[in-house]
């Protein structure tokens, strides 16, 4: 779809929820007021959480005609869910964003405007506000560095495309990776990169499931830059 301004299509939201039980229905109540009006799905992935989402998941799917539930039976990695719940998507154009309530559902659908109202090929993402820090200058500056292109606020939610877009995925990677995978696979592909300003709120419950512990934060930063650097060889 290179034109699509001013067209109708439907949206599948891919949410991926590990182990956010409590943040479930309110997520979906959040949805249900984001996409009034708007020919939408939300796929809730269950990315092989532990505890009971999967209850929380058939109770929600029942209440609301619009969601639609995907399960990963074991958990490996943020990527892989929203992989998953891609998969199984049924619109035209695609989102993900988080489960943790950080992310407004409201955004989902600016960024959706935003892409209904643009002509050509294009991923419209979030770009957070405040959140500038060492980490994710260090990020920007090594994807600037090995990849010759500016990279826009790489982990920002939530992401907006076109269907066509998934269809160049080649080896997309299962962590948290995924979001840059997604931003370097556009810019690859001569899709232009729009952004607009979000506000990340505080987590309504639960913790962070990337950097519980300052051993898990190294590991998942040296995670990433290694795959970048295996990514700048291969150009998977």
């Amino acid at each position: 779809m290179d034109g699509h301004k001013g067209v109708q299509a439907m949206m599948s939201v891919v949410v991926p929820c590990y182990n956010e039980e409590r943040n479930i229905p309110i997520l979906a109540q959040r949805f249900k007021t984001a996409l009034r009006g708007i020919d939408a799905e939300l796929i809730l992935v269950n990315n092989g959480s532990t505890d009971n989402s999967q209850r929380v998941l058939d109770s929600i799917a029942k209440k609301y005609g619009f969601v639609r539930c995907a399960v990963v039976k074991r958990n490996v990695g943020y990527g892989h869910g929203i992989q998953a719940g891609l998969k199984a998507a049924r619109g035209s154009v695609l989102a993900f964003t988080h489960a943790d309530l950080q992310c407004d559902p409201a955004d989902v659908v600016k960024a959706y405007r935003i892409f209904e109202e643009s002509t050509g090929r294009i991923l419209v993402k979030g770009n957070r506000k405040g959140r500038s820090s060492l980490l994710t200058t260090g990020f920007h500056i090594a994807a600037a560095l090995l990849f010759l292109r500016r990279f826009d606020d790489i982990n920002g939610q939530p992401k907006v495309f076109h269907k066509n877009l998934l269809q160049t995925f080649r080896k997309p990677p299962h962590g948290f990776q995924f979001d840059f995978y997604v931003q370097y696979k556009a810019l690859k592909n001569g899709y232009k990169v729009v952004s607009f300003p979000v506000q990340f709120g505080a987590r309504k419950h639960g913790e962070s499931k990337w950097a519980t512990s300052l051993a898990s934060r190294i590991r998942n930063i040296m995670s990433f830059f290694r795959y970048m650097l295996r990514l700048r060889i291969l150009g998977e």
